[in-house]
């Protein structure tokens, strides 16, 4: 029975690693193409992602978008799903000079000048743009390890090979669950720990925060530890260049913050500003973040039902 499952497991692997080969040598402009084309058919029948991201839209925006507006959101985060999903097939094959030159840094000096202070970094992002490269490319560009936090899937087998694949160039992956000490440990020893925190969270994980003036469930995990570990709060943000060719990396400078000796309020302030942070973000360009997410099902779940066919 070890066996099989082994030989699955090996059989598996080999198949998305060939995956990735063929795209990774396969001409930008048929990859491209390819992506677009997929994107078009999920953009005209998958009607459970279009609903809930229209739910998001108008809700957070109302009528200040228009519906013309809404559907090029729409259409842009079709794309971008399938070519990060194309991206990360390549990514469990590439070579470390590949990353570095499918990734750009903006403002890169300042994760430099933290590295060489021995400073913590909290390494944050959200779903925006090709979120799962900013790992690799931090990795690679300034060759110095970071611990990642991720949650595992449902599926054992394709988990082990998304960890395998988050693995690579000096990553190291802990379960969400439980990963406390091993974050501590880390922020110790390598001083990096990155983490998406833009999802809505279960009551007793999130604190509420205000996000497109409604109430959200906003991790604490960020301010905690910057708190508790004297750590920095770095946010990076990757979107595509124009014709996909490049992921461009934009660094936000550390968050500074004057603490009050109120360690509870302090975390909620925090937190608050690393919403706040999330927001100006979107708004600045709405199209490449990942609308699909049920964010504010918390406090308003009603938005996501009966919803009707745009």
């Amino acid at each position: 029975m070890k066996i099989l499952q082994n030989l699955k497991k090996t059989l598996f692997f080999s198949s998305l690693e060939l995956l990735g080969y063929f795209f990774l040598y396969m001409p930008h402009f048929l990859r491209f193409n390819l992506a677009k084309g997929i994107a078009f058919v999920l953009y005209l029948l998958d009607s459970r992602r279009k609903f809930d991201l229209f739910a998001n839209l108008d809700f957070a925006y109302g009528e200040s978008l228009s519906k013309a507006q809404k559907h090029e959101v729409l259409k842009t985060n079709y794309l971008n799903l399938v070519y990060n999903s194309i991206a990360f097939f390549m990514l469990s094959v590439s070579k470390k000079q590949h990353i570095v030159q499918m990734t750009c840094f903006e403002n890169p000096e300042i994760v430099e000048s933290l590295l060489q202070k021995g400073e913590k970094i909290i390494f944050v992002t959200g779903h925006y743009g090709n979120w799962e490269y900013t790992t690799p490319a931090f990795s690679c560009h300034f060759n110095h390890p970071i611990v990642a936090i991720a949650r595992p899937t449902k599926n054992d087998l394709f988990d082990s090979y998304l960890s395998k694949t988050r693995s690579r160039f000096q990553i190291k992956i802990l379960d969400k669950k439980g990963a406390m000490l091993g974050i501590v440990k880390a922020l110790n020893k390598t001083k990096v720990v990155g983490a998406v925190t833009d999802q809505n969270t279960a009551r007793k994980e999130g604190l509420l925060v205000k996000f497109f003036d409604k109430n959200v469930r906003h991790t604490p995990f960020a301010s905690i530890l910057a708190l508790k570990y004297n750590a920095k709060i770095v946010h990076a943000f990757a979107h595509y260049s124009k014709d996909y060719r490049q992921i461009l990396i934009k660094i936000l400078p550390p968050i500074a913050f004057q603490e009050t000796g109120d360690l509870e309020a302090d975390i909620q302030s925090l937190t608050q500003i690393q919403s706040d942070i999330l927001e100006q973000v979107i708004r600045e360009n709405p199209k490449e973040w990942l609308w699909f997410h049920k964010k504010f099902k918390n406090q308003y779940k009603h938005i996501y039902q009966n919803k009707e066919r745009r």
